[in-house]
């Protein structure tokens, strides 16, 4: 049978259904879903989720699975991105002259009384050769990372004067648990999840990684070169490699 390996990555709006069969002793899985172009399904041998499966970012189902697989606890913390062009307020950072201000990137800690997270000064996504970043002096377009949407007197307190402000509100970075277990990589025989790997850090780094990881295992499981997963000195190896 000629193996059929389903990647998926759809949003809210969609309402996909994974059912488990069987076929010849090896799972088999018929995947409902819509899309754009209308209702549908398919079988597939291998399917990788790669959407979070949280009430409040999927509503994906699972029928004929023991044990059941439902969706995993957790809040996604909500986080807005202010795109601002317009002359920093040094003073705010304490440098009255602007032309002193040394920095691009504005990090903060966890203090309740501040109102952003994070700013920083972005360039342009191509970047010509006669391109030079803004002086701290000039009007620059400045990123601005908050939990709630800034009012204008917190925007007169990070910028003298703008030009145009540009929000986004999104639910960014899972709501971290100290206490909270991670949800698995193998959720049937050959149904993998991806997104779980956002529970220990969010980053695009981080879901490469798991991308990877989940490959490699798809793949050894497949084949079932059972010797290559979840080896008992592979960290020997990779010390004595490195």
């Amino acid at each position: 049978m000629e193996q059929k390996v389903w990647v998926m990555q759809l949003g809210v709006s969609a309402t996909p259904t994974i059912c488990r069969l069987s076929s010849e002793g090896r799972a088999l899985y018929q995947v409902h879903y819509t899309s754009s172009e209308g209702q549908g399904s398919a079988f597939y041998d291998m399917v990788v989720v790669t959407t979070a499966l949280h009430p409040s970012r999927s509503n994906f189902s699972f029928q004929n699975f023991e044990p059941p697989i439902d969706n995993f606890p957790g809040t996604f913390q909500p986080s807005v991105t202010s795109v601002v062009h317009g002359y920093l307020n040094s003073s705010y950072f304490g440098f009255p002259d602007p032309k002193l201000f040394p920095f691009a990137s504005i990090l903060t800690t966890d203090t309740p009384a501040l109102f952003f997270n994070a700013m920083d000064n972005i360039c342009p996504v191509n970047v010509s050769a006669a391109f030079r970043r803004k002086q701290p002096q000039e009007a620059a377009v400045w990123r601005v990372l908050s939990q709630q949407p800034l009012d204008r007197q917190q925007l007169k307190t990070l910028f003298r004067s703008y030009y145009s402000v540009q929000v986004t509100e999104w639910q960014s970075h899972p709501h971290y648990d100290s206490a909270k277990s991670l949800p698995p990589i193998v959720l049937h025989e050959n149904l993998f999840y991806l997104s779980g790997v956002e529970w220990l850090a969010s980053s695009m780094e981080m879901i490469a990684v798991a991308a990877k990881n989940v490959a490699l295992l798809a793949y050894n499981r497949w084949h079932q070169d059972l010797e290559k997963i979840d080896q008992k000195d592979l960290m020997h190896k990779v010390k004595t490699e490195l």
